[in-house]
């Protein structure tokens, strides 16, 4: 293969991963995000009271403030494509930790491309949405990449800020911190006592033995993850943040999809963890049969394949850790398969060449116009609400207590709000108690639980998907209909002007953020 086919190839390859970065789908939080950003910039003061909510019983630790602002920041530039770029730039900050990271690992180039494309895809399912959640993925590939530096003072002094930063954008920080410390421990426990201070840590192994780090990194580590604990005090609640998070993060999450084990969301994530698996056990097993394994790298790969299998959201770090970590190891393992080749005759070379030009270019111009449709549009999931629903609220005039869907509850903040107060929404632990949201759950599910419900959250408007067990109930007990459509229902208290508006759409097609 000429270099000309090559530089082809990978520009080729580039564009069709742009064009699976630029994908991006609203997360039904996103409305929210966007407005309470909006809140805080124009405001310049962070709500400790939930303006939006009539159930909620809780002091507002917005754990997220910081990603909020960027968000709405973004929006208010460039409206949905601006929340479009706002997201690749993130990406491209992360693969631009990995690419460097492999680059300094001395990765060769046709593996790097194969290991920066396994990074896009295999932190697709986490970097597919505009949330808070994107600006952790970054942070913590900024993590593993100073890890890996073979313990450079200069890059060990980048955690502490690091960890001050990311404390205010996500609370995946929590992850980061145990990463941190697992590496640490690892560290001190594998120095090897007597190795001269300037020993490298990635490649100066003794000869036949494993890879040691030396002494002075475990101190520097030491150091640097005290001062990131302080760090992460540099935030507007202080230490009732390390407190809120330590009572709400768990596993315990079965109403969200990205908390729950890979095997109960479908083949693709299961696919997707073997793959990033198999790709682990390839840089594995080279460096064990090298003898140039370390420790620690793989402990802590072992440890995201296990965490990411239970929690789907940390599929995202277990990629990263498998590129940047075992990323040489995987080079080495397949520079050893590779045999060499003959040099194929002409007339092969020319057929080759014709072959490549065409796919190339085939590929090239549907990634160009995949990616431009993309950054025009947030897309809206298909399960959400009709669009008709806003225009009948509007139209009227409807004010009160809306019980609302869980997924719908900050689509409703940012159109209906300050007319309509919602009865839950997604930010479970921030506003609301574990018993507000069972009690929606019971609400929804268990229609016998509805009288106790509605006596106490005393509802105007109540907008629930139509198929849920609790609607012809409702309707049965003289709720009336003021919307009824394929995919959802809205019920008002107030039987006059009983006329329900019927939706008309027979495909919406594709809708973008904000809707309706």
């Amino acid at each position: 293969m000429t270099d000309r086919q090559r530089v082809l190839i990978r520009t080729a390859l580039g564009i069709v991963l742009l064009a699976v970065i630029t994908h991006t789908r609203a997360d039904p939080d996103l409305w929210g995000h966007v407005q309470f950003g909006r809140d805080i910039v124009s405001e310049a003061t962070i709500p400790r009271l939930d303006p939006y909510a009539f159930t909620s019983d809780r002091e507002w630790i917005n754990h997220e403030w910081l990603a909020e602002c960027a968000m709405y920041i973004a929006f208010a530039v460039g409206r949905g494509p601006g929340l479009v770029v706002l997201k690749v730039l993130v990406v491209f900050g992360m693969l631009a930790l990995l690419w460097n990271g492999l680059k300094r690992q001395q990765v060769d180039p046709p593996t790097r491309d194969l290991l920066m494309a396994l990074a896009v895809v295999g932190t697709f399912p986490q970097l597919n949405h505009v949330r808070p959640q994107v600006f952790s993925v970054l942070a913590f590939a900024a993590l593993v990449w100073i890890l890996e530096s073979g313990g450079s003072a200069r890059r060990l002094l980048l955690i502490p800020p690091l960890f001050a930063a990311w404390v205010n954008f996500h609370g995946g920080w929590i992850v980061g911190g145990g990463v941190l410390a697992i590496w640490t421990v690892l560290t001190l426990v594998s120095v090897r006592r007597g190795a001269p201070l300037d020993a490298p840590a990635r490649g100066g192994s003794a000869p036949g033995g494993s890879q040691d780090p030396p002494l002075h990194e475990g101190v520097l580590l030491l150091g640097a993850g005290a001062m990131a604990l302080v760090g992460t005090l540099a935030n507007p609640y202080g230490l009732r943040m390390w407190q809120f998070l330590t009572a709400t993060v768990g596993f315990g999450r079965a109403e969200i999809t990205d908390w729950q084990p890979l095997y109960r969301l479908g083949a693709g994530y299961v696919a997707l963890w073997i793959v990033l698996s198999l790709a682990a056990i390839v840089g594995i097993m080279h460096a064990w049969r090298s003898r140039t394994w370390e420790l620690r790298r793989l402990v802590l790969v072992a440890v995201l394949a296990v965490a990411s299998f239970q929690v789907s959201r940390l599929e995202a770090f277990f990629a990263i850790a498998v590129v940047l970590l075992l990323g040489p190891d995987i080079a080495a393992a397949l520079r050893a398969r590779r045999s060499p080749s003959s040099a194929p005759q002409a007339t092969r070379r020319r057929f080759a060449a014709a072959l490549t030009i065409v796919v190339v270019a085939t590929l090239i111009i549907g990634g160009v116009v995949v990616s431009a449709s993309n950054v025009t549009c947030v897309r809206m999931a298909a399960d959400q609400s009709e669009p008709e629903i806003v225009a009948m609220v509007k139209q009227r005039g409807l004010q009160g207590r809306l019980v609302v869907w869980f997924d719908w509850g900050e689509y409703a903040i940012w159109h209906f709000a300050p007319d309509l107060l919602v009865s839950i929404d997604g930010r479970r632990e921030t506003v609301y108690s574990d018993q507000v949201m069972q009690k929606h759950l019971s609400f929804y599910y268990v229609p016998a639980s509805r009288d106790a419900f509605l006596a106490e959250t005393l509802p105007d408007y109540i907008w629930l998907p139509v198929d849920l067990p609790v609607v012809s109930n409702l309707v049965a007990e003289g709720w009336t209909p003021l919307y009824r459509g394929p995919r959802s229902i809205w019920l008002s208290r107030d039987a006059t002007n009983p006329e329900p508006t019927q939706s008309s759409l027979a495909d919406i097609g594709r809708r973008c953020f904000p809707g309706p």
